[in-house]
């Protein structure tokens, strides 16, 4: 039974959100490059980041979703360097070991610092996968990189097909934290940078563990 479609409608995610020029966005990048192919809460480390995950045009796309009491759950710094078996699973954002999050009160915010495109490593994304709810959850198998064995997920059967969510550097996307995304290594000669960030509301986190979450505050009074 497909469940309901939620703010971002049938399709489950948007783009065309514009949050700087290109021209400033691979400034960014490449103040932040060569920190590792993935950094954690790099709001937490790197002050270009801090300053990103607050801008207006990101914090008000966001409270148009989830409300105006924003703070963010997770997320990561991610470089894909050209060449590199750096492949990441299906799967999907809200569901974890440990911890689920309220689609009605949670959003994907993925931000390009350089372009992301079909042989650059781009986000796949099935349309109307968060329809399905969120999918049992597995360890992917072993397959001779370097970043460990991610959770991952099995396409439901039916009429779903991925399509290649491709971004301008400076723009970003907004995806349900159920919906089913991958993305396969970087062919091309230059790195693709990006930013992942799970934004949430208050009450949206559910820790099975029984651990409060830790949450980083972006906006409203509610923290």
């Amino acid at each position: 039974m497909l469940t309901p479609a939620g703010r971002l409608g049938t399709a489950g995610f948007s783009t065309g959100l514009q949050w700087a020029d290109p021209g400033e966005a691979i400034r960014v990048a490449q103040h932040v490059s060569g920190r590792g192919d993935i950094v954690r809460q790099p709001w937490l480390t790197l002050p270009e980041i801090a300053v990103l995950v607050r801008r207006p045009v990101i914090v008000n796309a966001v409270a148009d979703l989830i409300g105006p009491d924003i703070a963010l759950e997770g997320g990561f710094l991610l470089t894909k360097w050209p060449g590199a078996d750096f492949r990441v699973p299906w799967h999907q954002d809200g569901a974890g070991v440990d911890m689920e999050l309220d689609p009605e009160r949670s959003v994907t915010v993925w931000m390009a610092l350089t372009e992301a495109t079909a042989g650059n490593g781009a986000l796949r994304v099935i349309p109307g996968s968060h329809m399905h709810g969120y999918l049992p959850t597995r360890r992917e198998d072993p397959h001779g990189g370097q970043h460990g064995r991610a959770l991952t997920t099995d396409v439901p059967p039916g009429n779903l097909s991925p399509v290649v969510a491709e971004l301008a550097a400076g723009q970003a996307l907004a995806m349900d934290v159920r919906l089913l995304h991958s993305s396969p290594p970087n062919t091309s000669g230059r790195p693709r940078i990006g930013l992942n960030l799970r934004y949430v509301a208050p009450g949206a986190v559910l820790r099975r563990d029984g651990q409060e979450p830790h949450l980083y505050p972006i906006a409203g009074p509610s923290w």
